[in-house]
């Protein structure tokens, strides 16, 4: 085994066997580790490597890795820094670029906003800065037109062909870059379609060719020209613009470390993981640790029959679709101790972890903040594919469901698979489940259908216990159409409409969904409780209602005692006093003696669940929103880090261990505490950043992950049936206990 080292300032003629003699590229060093062929290491000194195509990592390559040296900052980026600005007329500057596309503009790591009207409503990015859909005339496909209203477009701004349009599909459920092919009248037609139908209630902006707006950038790929409308102090230097390709690529390779490592400058034409900073193929045995991921497209993904990998104490930030994602086929992966702030800023269809036909994998001990839908989720949808079965536990998640409505926090699809494994879902500390509903012209409240545990058309048969759920717009824990799940010793505070809903899918009988031991606190009017469409009330027993108010609950539509009558909540009991041990300061543990203690329900593991590495707070404490507005630099932290030895490969540190529930108190146990806000550096004045606008045609699709395309596919079709269900949910027609 030899060591290797790489230094911005080196030279590839060296022998790159100590830091004084180091290789400038890693392309360098990875050849002299395959000469040697060993398992060697690369120490990549402080300072950035550009990549404009990936490092791919074979066979060949097996035992390899590639270290930042403590201390120092070693970024490994997908960008061109861009030179030779001009400046002209209305302060705005020029400068050419050999790129046919740019997707992002950063300066000095700041996200800059593609040009777009509206303009970014600084005071409120995610409700403002919109346009609303008008009603298609007969005979439009809803699919790729949308119809606006000329006077909201100013003289100058009407949409021409050729731009893009970034627009929300009317069910609100995901967001979609589309090119105008044609205008006419007052219709749009886009030259691919829509993830979901366009309409009325669909809110949209479009990309312009010249910024008008500080911080606002444009890019002409005929002349290869950047336009940016710089603020004030802007010097020329430190831009760097981006387009979509991996950074590296782990192909057939086993036993791969990437470690203390910044990634950063690469975008997404796309949601789906085809391009990612680490993208991974048929891999066993690697270890993503400890690395700083921000403004890529996708963190890390996982493909084919990638197992037994670790990706564990990394942070990621400011990411375009999803941070960490696992495709079909692949199984047996643990994702541990992340910090996972501001993912899905230009897709937000997808999860923050998002696993899709995988199986056995462990997701535990991870802190997600500021997600506009899922900060976990599992589609499963595919009986001829092992899937499911995977533990997700000591989870901290905030803030997830800000832009989207009907979502949960964590969330599982299993309409066409119904036998995929169950999950086991423990431990999670989950709190403001958002949801954000439109309709015809506007945003409307109420109808959210947020979840802090969301088990969508007919996922089954999963464990669901001692979490906490606190802050949702519907319901602490939502079934819909599953059988055969275990809910119990839950704590649910403070949730919209019912602490535990299970809801009927039309053609299916649910059964076997046991609830029991869970402590649910009961909203003023008494109807946050449990509400069922299954047939047997026996299954529901030995409950703790928190009552505050005294009001008149109820349990499925019934009084709590008629349906007791009924056979359902046997042994279940109400008391007016919480328990807790100090809910002021956000410990909700169950003191010694309280009824929920006396009543054998476990108390949630507060101080146990998020990740534990160092300053691990996310970097902004607002929602997520669809153009950010406080900047963060591309290197607000410098990841961990490792000396390396004069003659051993350095030793890798053991993931985090699961950890047992405690009750005890904790120093600083605020469920809804804000995260505190870390000015950028190096930038003397505020940019406002943008969640990024991806390429014409582009649109997210999960199903199109095995063949790494985009598209329409067999999602859009298994979602469709999810609308027609989650339409009538919505409308509360389901059977009830009257």
């Amino acid at each position: 085994m030899a060591n290797f080292y790489v230094s911005s300032t080196g030279n590839d003629s060296n022998t790159g066997l100590d830091s004084s003699s180091a290789f400038a590229t890693l392309e360098r060093a990875q050849e002299a580790m395959r000469q040697s062929g060993g398992a060697d290491t690369a120490y990549l000194a402080g300072g950035t490597y550009h990549l404009d195509s990936p490092l791919h990592l074979t066979s060949a390559d097996s035992g390899s890795s590639f270290v930042g040296m403590a201390g120092q900052n070693a970024v490994v980026s997908g960008g061109t820094p861009v030179t030779g600005w001009t400046q002209g007329a209305n302060g705005i500057w020029s400068a050419h670029v050999d790129d046919a596309q740019v997707l992002q503009l950063t300066v000095n790591g700041v996200q800059q906003v593609e040009s777009r009207f509206p303009n970014v409503d600084p005071s409120d990015p995610i409700r403002g800065g919109w346009l609303w859909g008008q009603d298609l005339p007969s005979g439009a496909d809803p699919s790729k037109s949308l119809a606006f209203n000329p006077s909201d477009f100013p003289a100058g701004h009407a949409p021409q062909v050729g731009e893009t349009v970034t627009v929300f599909s009317e069910n609100g459920y995901a967001n979609d870059h589309l090119t105008i092919a044609s205008v006419n009248g007052n219709v749009m037609t886009f030259t691919s379609a829509a993830n979901y139908d366009l309409g009325a209630a669909s809110r949209f902006f479009v990309s312009e060719p010249v910024p008008d707006s500080v911080g606002e950038w444009s890019f002409d790929s005929q002349t290869g020209t950047v336009l940016f409308k710089a603020p004030a102090g802007f010097t020329g230097e430190g831009a760097v613009a981006s387009s979509d390709h991996s950074l590296f690529v782990v192909d057939g390779a086993n036993d791969v470390s990437i470690k203390g490592l910044t990634f950063t400058d690469t975008a997404a034409v796309a949601g789906d993981p085809a391009t990612a900073a680490i993208e991974v193929h048929d891999a066993t045995g690697l270890t993503v640790e400890s690395n700083h991921f921000v403004n890529v497209g996708v963190g890390v993904v996982l493909h084919g029959d990638s197992s037994g990998n670790l990706i564990s104490s990394n942070t990621f930030e400011h990411i375009w679709s999803s941070a960490i994602a696992l495709s079909p086929g692949t199984s047996g992966n643990q994702i541990s101790n992340n910090v996972i702030d501001h993912s899905n800023e230009a897709f937000v269809q997808f999860g923050s972890i998002d696993m899709q036909e995988s199986a056995h994998n462990q997701i535990d001990h991870n802190t997600i903040t500021n997600v506009p839908r899922f900060a976990i989720s599992e589609i499963n949808y595919d009986p001829n594919q092992v899937s499911g079965g995977n533990v997700i536990e000591y989870n901290n998640i905030s803030h997830s469901g800000q832009q989207t409505p009907d979502v949960g926090a964590i969330y599982l699809f299993s309409h066409e698979d119904p036998g995929a494994l169950g999950d086991t879902i423990r431990y999670n500390h989950i709190v403001d489940t958002g949801g954000l509903n439109t309709h015809d012209g506007g945003f409307v409240a109420g109808n959210d259908m947020s979840s802090g545990i969301y088990l969508d058309n007919l996922a089954s048969n999963a464990q669901i216990y001692g979490n906490f759920v606190q802050g949702t717009a519907f319901s602490g824990i939502l079934i819909h159409g599953g059988s055969g799940n275990e809910i119990h010793d839950n704590t649910l505070l403070d949730n919209g409409k019912y602490g535990i809903s299970t809801i009927g899918v039309d053609g299916y009988t649910i059964t076997g969904n046991e609830t029991y031991e869970n402590f649910i606190q009961v909203s003023k009017d008494g109807s946050n409780t449990i509400d069922t469409d299954q047939t047997n009330p026996s299954l529901i027993h030995n409950n703790v209602y928190y009552n505050p108010d005294g009001a008149a609950l109820t349990v499925a539509d019934v009084s709590l005692s008629s349906f007791q009558q009924r056979g359902g909540d046997v042994g279940s009991v109400v008391t007016t006093q919480a328990g807790f041990t100090d809910a002021a300061t956000g410990d909700y543990s169950f003191t010694t003696g309280s009824v929920a203690q006396s009543h054998g329900i476990e108390t949630a593991a507060f101080g146990s669940s998020g990740a534990t590495i160092a300053d691990s707070e996310p970097v902004t404490s607002t929602p997520v929103t669809v153009e950010p507005t406080t900047p963060v630099t591309a290197e607000p932290t410098t990841p961990v880090t490792e000396t390396p030895p004069v003659t051993a490969e350095p030793a890798l540190p053991e993931p985090p261990a699961s950890q047992t529930p405690v009750s005890s108190p904790i120093d600083d146990p605020d469920v809804i505490s804000i995260p505190v806000v870390v000015p950028p550096a190096e930038v003397t004045a505020p940019v406002a950043p943008s969640a990024p606008t991806a390429p014409s045609g582009s649109s997210g699709h999960h199903a199109s992950w095995a063949d790494h395309g985009g598209g329409r596919n067999c999602f859009q079709d298994i979602q469709a049936r999810h609308d027609d269900d989650n339409d009538r949910h919505h409308q509360s027609s389901h059977w009830h206990w009257h």
